[in-house]
């Protein structure tokens, strides 16, 4: 018995096909004019920049998809501060931190809602809150009042008043010469996201700049849903030492009883203190333990 000929090459019009079964379709070049216009209106779809992945490597590229695929599936704080990890990976940039700030009526910095602190030392971190830097930090300006990714050897070479140059100074001081720094606006709530990469290479930051810039849609959002949830959620950043520490302390142990039972020395025991006072925006050791209770850092009595 002979087999029947493939009919492949019959043909059937778009137009033939969708009169008798509308709901097949297919892309815009297979529709009407008039519907086709219709659809230009719309706002396109980002463009897939190719060229940001040409000179990534094999292992670059597999950690770009898998911070994608958790970009995807993050809901909180802490997702957020896992895919920094996975980004701090990724660029070489062994100081990292991300967060939001809030916004004056005119656009300005008033004060930080969250911040998730992956690799800054602590004492950088409580020297720039005490001496109030945000207020005169060239990068953070810069990036508040135009949105545009900061090179920091770039912006720091724009400094012109004398605060400036100190918070440079102060800056360099604890390795913080190079980086980059990039964010995203949210007008109609009045914060703004920001993340920064710093140290490694110098040329490292510059290099994955774009990459950087082609991620932040996906980490923004995530960020943003998050601006007033619990402080345990918001703050991270909280070492193992610095929970054993805030543990004891929860004892009613003193900072030399602290020291005796780690094995650190009392100095350490303070600096560590210190970082904890930041974090949870207390100043002293009772109030650090009651927020710590009240938001789940601690387990209740």
């Amino acid at each position: 018995m002979m087999r029947a000929p493939l009919r492949e090459h019959l043909t059937v019009s778009g137009n033939a096909l969708r009169a008798e079964f509308p709901f097949i379709q297919r892309g815009s070049h297979d529709q009407d004019p008039q519907h086709s216009v219709q659809l230009n209106v719309h706002k396109q779809p980002r463009l897939f920049p190719s060229e940001i992945f040409k000179n990534l490597t094999k292992r670059e590229m597999q950690n770009v998809v898998e911070i994608l695929h958790y970009s995807a599936e993050a809901r909180t704080g802490d997702d957020v501060y896992r895919i920094l990890q996975l980004i701090q990976r990724t660029v070489a940039c062994p100081k990292v931190i991300g967060g939001v700030a809030q916004l004056t009526a005119a656009g300005k910095f008033k004060e930080f809602n969250s911040v998730l602190n992956v690799s800054y030392s602590n004492a950088w971190l409580y020297a720039y809150c005490k001496n109030e830097f945000a207020t005169v930090d060239p990068v953070l300006q810069s990036l508040l009042s135009t949105f545009q990714t900061q090179t920091w050897k770039q912006t720091y070479s724009t400094a012109s008043s004398p605060k400036q140059f100190e918070f440079i100074e102060e800056a360099c001081s604890f390795g913080l010469t190079h980086g980059i720094t990039t964010g995203m606006l949210e007008p109609d709530r009045g914060f703004a996201t920001f993340f920064s990469f710093a140290g490694g290479d110098p040329k490292g930051p510059q290099r994955f700049s774009r990459l950087l810039e082609y991620l932040l849609p996906y980490l923004h959002p995530v960020l943003m849903a998050n601006t007033h949830t619990p402080l345990s959620n918001r703050v991270k950043g909280l070492s193992s030492r610095e929970m054993t520490v805030l543990l004891w302390m929860k004892e009613g142990k003193t900072n030399w009883e602290i020291a005796r039972i780690v094995g650190l020395t009392e100095r350490t025991v303070r600096f560590h203190i210190e970082g904890i006072f930041m974090k949870l925006d207390v100043s002293s050791r009772t109030q650090a333990v009651a927020v710590a209770m009240e938001h789940g850092l601690l387990p209740a009595e």
